[in-house]
C-alpha cells in the first residue's frame, strides 16, 4: 500500500466508491454520446484516465470549483498516488473546499518531497500553532516564501508565533517587514498595539493604541473595538464610551459599537478580542483575508478565512467574511449555511439573519426570505437594513410596486434624510418609474440629485428619462455631459447622451456617441436597437437592420422585440414624434 494511502485512508475510502459509480457501464460522465455508438446502439465504455482527471481537476479550480476538483484529483490519486503534481492539485482543492484536515494529512506528504511547497509548510505552521508548539511554527514559516500574499501574511503570522515564545520586542520588529509594502501601515499599527495589550505591557500598549489611533487604523472597527475593551479592563470605561461615541458620529449603525455600548449600559464584561498568541494569530489571518478580499482575490480570501476558523472555530466575524466570499461564488447553499451558524447574541447576527435571508431568495424561496426578513423588521424597529434588502428583493425579481412600498417603508424608519440616504430615494425613484408612476418617480430623482448633487448615476437616470419622454431636453443635455466627464467609460451613459442628440434631431452626433456605447457595452439590446435607429437617420440602412437584428439576439423585453421586429419589416417612419 503506498504512503499516500496509508496517511490518508479515509479520503480516499470516499473517493473509491465515488469513483466505482463514476466507471460503470451506466455512468453518464465516462460513456461515448450516441453520435460515436456503432449501428448496434452500443460502444465501448472508456476509462477515465490519469491525464483526464487531472486535467478536470485543473479546469474546475480555475472555475473555483474546488468540491468537483477534489473529487477528479482524488480519482486521479487512486491510479498513481505517488504523483507530486497530483498530491499538489488534490491539496490545493483541499484548501480551496475548506477541508484543512485533509489538507493537512496531504502537507505532511508534500514537505518531504523536492521543490517549492510553500503552502503545505503554512498549513503546518498553523497546526502547530494551535497546538502552542511555537518553535515548530516558527520553522515551518521560515520555510515559506517571500512573494505574492505572504508579503502580508507571513509577517503577521510570524510577530504572534514569536510572542508565543516570549519576547514581545522581537515580535512588534517582526511587524517591520510590512513597510517595504505601500498599504500596510493599518495593519502594522493595529497588530503591534495588540502585541502589547495580549503581553500585558500597559504603558507600551497605551503608547501603541495611541498611535494607531491617530493614524489610519483609527477608522477601523476592530481597532476601536480592541482599544475600547482595553481601556475598560484597564479601568477607564468614560474613555472607552468616549471613543465609541465618537466612532458612532461617524458611523451610527455599527453593530459591534452599539452591542458594546449595551453591554456596558447592562453592567456586562467586556470580553477581550484576543487572550493569546494564538488568537492574534486568528486576527492576523482574518486581517489578511479581509484585504485580500478586497482585491476580488475571492478564493484565496476564503482559503484564509478556514484558516483562521482552523485556529479559532468561534470566531464569528471570520464566518460571516467566509459567507460573503461564498455569496460572491453564488454558493448560496454553503453561505445560507454560514449564516445560519451565527449565535443570536452575536454582533453579526442581525446582518447574518438578514443575509440568510438573501441567500433563502437566491435558492428560490422568496416567501420564506420575506418571512425571515420582516421577523427582522419587528425586531428592529428603528433599523432599516433589513427592509432594503427586503425591497432589492423585490426590485431583482421585479416586482417594482412591491418594491417601491418597502422602499418607502424604510424612509418612513428615517429621522431625517442625510447625503448617505440618496440610494433609497434613488432606488424608490426607479421602482416607481418601472412601475408607471413617473409624478412619484421624478420627485425621487430629485430629491436623490439633492442629497448627492452630481452622482452620475442619478444624473443618468433622471436625464435619460426625461429624453425617453421629450421632456426638459436642454436641462437634461448639461446632466448628461456633466455625467459623461464623470464617467467617460460607462456605455450606459454615453447611450443617454447619445440618445439625446438623437431626440434634438442630431443624427451624426447620435451616430458618434451610440457607437462608442456600443463598444463598450456591446451585449446590451437597448443601446444596440438605439445605434440602429440612427444608423437608419443617417441613411446607413444596413447597418441600421444589423443593429436590430442584433438587438433581437440580445434577448430584449417583449415590447422592445416586438417594436424592433416592426422596424426591421418598415423601417422608421418619418417624423421622429411618431416614434415616442
Amino acid at each position: 500500500m503506498s504512503i499516500l494511502k496509508t496517511v490518508i485512508g479515509g479520503f480516499f475510502v470516499t473517493a473509491a466508491l465515488s469513483a466505482c459509480a463514476g466507471s460503470s457501464q451506466s455512468s453518464e460522465r465516462d460513456a461515448l454520446p450516441k453520435t460515436f455508438q456503432d449501428a448496434g446502439g452500443t460502444t465501448d465504455v472508456y476509462q477515465p484516465s490519469v491525464t483526464g482527471q487531472y486535467l478536470a481537476g485543473r479546469h474546475a479550480m480555475r472555475e473555483q470549483n474546488a468540491d468537483a476538483a477534489s473529487k477528479y484529483f482524488a480519482d486521479a490519486l487512486l491510479q498513481n498516488s505517488d504523483d507530486i503534481i497530483l498530491l499538489t492539485g488534490a491539496f490545493q482543492a483541499a484548501l480551496g473546499m475548506g477541508d484543512i484536515e485533509t489538507a493537512l494529512q496531504l502537507a505532511q506528504i508534500l514537505v518531504k518531497e523536492e521543490g517549492e511547497n510553500s503552502a503545505p509548510h503554512l498549513v503546518l505552521a498553523l497546526d502547530a500553532l494551535r497546538e502552542n508548539k511555537y518553535l515548530v511554527a516558527e520553522e515551518h514559516l521560515k520555510q515559506t516564501s517571500d512573494t505574492g500574499f505572504n508579503v502580508l501574511v507571513k509577517p503577521l503570522l510570524r510577530s504572534w508565533v514569536t510572542l508565543g515564545s516570549g519576547d514581545v520586542n522581537a515580535a512588534i520588529a517582526e511587524l517591520d517587514a510590512l513597510d517595504k509594502f505601500d498599504g500596510f501601515d493599518t495593519l502594522k499599527q493595529y497588530h503591534a498595539a495588540m502585541i502589547a495589550d495580549v503581553s500585558g505591557q500597559q504603558e507600551l500598549a497605551d503608547e501603541l493604541y495611541a498611535d494607531a489611533m491617530q493614524g489610519p487604523a483609527g477608522q477601523a472597527v476592530r481597532l476601536v473595538q480592541a482599544y475600547g475593551i482595553y481601556l475598560v479592563r484597564t479601568g477607564r470605561e468614560q474613555e472607552a464610551r468616549d471613543l465609541f461615541d465618537d466612532y458612532l458620529i461617524r458611523y451610527p449603525l455599527s453593530p459591534t459599537i452599539n452591542l458594546l455600548i449595551d453591554d456596558l449600559d447592562a453592567g456586562r464584561p467586556l470580553k477581550p478580542m484576543l487572550s493569546s498568541p494564538v488568537d492574534g494569530a486568528a486576527e492576523a489571518l482574518y486581517s489578511a483575508a479581509s484585504v485580500i478580499g478586497r482585491e476580488r482575490a475571492v478564493g484565496i480570501a476564503a482559503t484564509y478565512t478556514y484558516f483562521t476558523l482552523m485556529l479559532k472555530p468561534d470566531f464569528p466575524v471570520a464566518r460571516v467574511l467566509l459567507a460573503e466570499a461564498a455569496e460572491d461564488r453564488d454558493r448560496w447553499t454553503e453561505a445560507l449555511d454560514l449564516y445560519s451558524q451565527i449565535d443570536e447574541n452575536s454582533a453579526y447576527y442581525k446582518n447574518a439573519r438578514t443575509r440568510q435571508a438573501w441567500a433563502t431568495y437566491k435558492l428560490g424561496d422568496q416567501n420564506e426570505a420575506s418571512r425571515i426578513l420582516e421577523e427582522v423588521i419587528d425586531a428592529y424597529p428603528n433599523d432599516i437594513e433589513a427592509l432594503v434588502v427586503l425591497a432589492d428583493m423585490n426590485r431583482d425579481a421585479k416586482n417594482w410596486n412591491e418594491a417601491a412600498l418597502q422602499y418607502g417603508r424604510a424612509v418612513s424608519r428615517l429621522p431625517a434624510f442625510e447625503n448617505r440616504h440618496w440610494s433609497l430615494f434613488y432606488a424608490r425613484g426607479i421602482a416607481y418609474e418601472q412601475s408607471k408612476q413617473w409624478a412619484l418617480a421624478e420627485t425621487d430623482l430629485l430629491k436623490a440629485l439633492e442629497l448627492r448633487p452630481d452622482h452620475p448615476q442619478v444624473l443618468n437616470y433622471l436625464a435619460y428619462s426625461w429624453v425617453d419622454r421629450d421632456e426638459n431636453l436642454d436641462k437634461a443635455k448639461d446632466m448628461l455631459i456633466k455625467a459623461v466627464s464623470l464617467r467617460p467609460r460607462d456605455g450606459y451613459i454615453i447611450d443617454s447622451l447619445g440618445w439625446l442628440y438623437y431626440r434634438l434631431g442630431d443624427f451624426e452626433d447620435a451616430v458618434a456617441q451610440l457607437e462608442k456605447a456600443v463598444s463598450l457595452q456591446a451585449a446590451d439590446p437597448t443601446i444596440n436597437d438605439h445605434l440602429g435607429d440612427a444608423y437608419w437617420r443617417v441613411g446607413r440602412s444596413d447597418e441600421a437592420r444589423y443593429q436590430w437584428q442584433r438587438a433581437l439576439w440580445l434577448e430584449p423585453t417583449e415590447e422592445q422585440a416586438r417594436e424592433i421586429e416592426q422596424k426591421l419589416k418598415d423601417g422608421l417612419p418619418n417624423k421622429i414624434k411618431a416614434e415616442n
